[in-house]
């Protein structure tokens, strides 16, 4: 597959590091407007993306710009006829995001979402333990985390602007925990009630997001989310108690299980490699399987279509939030 980049900011470079990686997979192309990212390619770089679109010998691309050109650049793409992997979310709203996947289907091509988590060994593997019923009748869910604005290199200025991002920590970090919970059980959440909370130093996004849930078998679920100023550190952590055992998950360490059999537990990746290179890890994997569906012709794993149920939960949250806040 030769695979075209649009967007080279930090995401766009980390898709570019992940596509070197695969065997299968050759980088054709670059586009983004700011000139100097040329000179950290070896592959032909434009300034106008419809360069890329428009050259016949790119078989799929990966879009990384900020959310509310995914679904203008994303149509374009299908369009001509190109593969798609979209950097989360699929578009500004659920509305849109079906839009996309519709055309998709219309234009036989291959349309997926980098749900970066699904990919990383800790969750897939707690999703193995909990499947294997090595923790009986899941009883609660907790997911906490915590993100130094800086873990991740300077997230740009769009990204505090709801115009221009569509929310805040609820919709770019809390689509990747309402996605993993609901994987990892096996089961589909529905949502009980919201609340937000802005910084007026960054603008006028959430900067905090509690989000109270259940499981379709009943389980309470509680998930918060934080972006903190400065560089700060990453800290977050799954937990899975049920009837026979408790799991905890750290999404780039590992987990641990404990019950009736005693401790078990596993470290996933060298502790010398930084969180960026262990989430390069995730997104290699999510780019194989790209790959994959599109020489298989099949859906990819998640469809399009799975990372929007987790958008409508944060749609509603958004909405109860807000009418819970104008009616004080």
């Amino acid at each position: 597959m030769k695979l075209g980049i649009i967007g080279f900011g930090y995401t766009g470079q980390q898709h570019a590091r992940a596509a070197m990686g695969i065997p299968r997979v050759s980088l054709g192309a670059v586009a983004d407007t700011d000139p100097q990212g040329g000179s950290q390619v070896a592959v032909p770089f434009y300034a106008d993306y419809h360069q890329v679109l428009d050259d016949p010998t790119i078989d799929a691309v990966s879009i990384c710009l900020p959310h509310f050109l995914h679904e203008k650049v994303g149509t374009e793409a299908l369009r001509a006829k190109k593969h798609v992997l979209m950097e989360k979310p699929l578009a500004m709203t659920v509305e849109s995001g079906e839009q996309l996947c519709n055309l998709a289907r219309s234009q036989s091509c291959i349309l997926m979402v980098e749900m970066t988590h699904r990919f990383m060994p800790p969750v897939m593997q707690a999703r193995q333990r909990v499947l294997a019923g090595d923790v009986g009748e899941v009883m609660a869910v907790t997911d906490v985390l915590v993100e130094g604005l800086g873990v991740f290199g300077s997230l740009p200025d769009w990204m505090f602007s709801k115009s221009l991002a569509g929310g805040g920590v609820g919709l770019t970090s809390g689509i990747h925990l309402l996605d993993h919970v609901a994987w990892i059980t096996g089961q589909s959440l529905s949502l009980e009630s919201a609340s937000l909370r802005c910084s007026p130093t960054l603008g006028d996004i959430e900067n905090v997001a509690s989000f109270s849930l259940h499981l379709s078998q009943g389980a309470p679920v509680q998930v918060l989310l934080c972006w903190r100023p400065g560089n700060g550190d990453l800290a977050g952590e799954l937990s899975v108690f049920g009837s026979k055992g408790t799991l905890t998950v750290q999404v780039w360490g590992g987990w641990k299980l404990t019950n009736e059999r005693g401790l078990q537990e596993k470290i996933c990746f060298d502790e010398r490699l930084t969180v960026a290179q262990r989430a390069c890890e995730g997104m290699k994997l999510a780019l194989t399987e790209f790959v994959e569906a599109v020489h298989e012709q099949r859906d990819p794993v998640p469809r399009a279509q799975e990372t929007l149920v987790s958008q409508r939960l944060i749609e509603q949250a958004y909405r109860y939030a807000g009418n819970r806040n104008s009616s004080r």
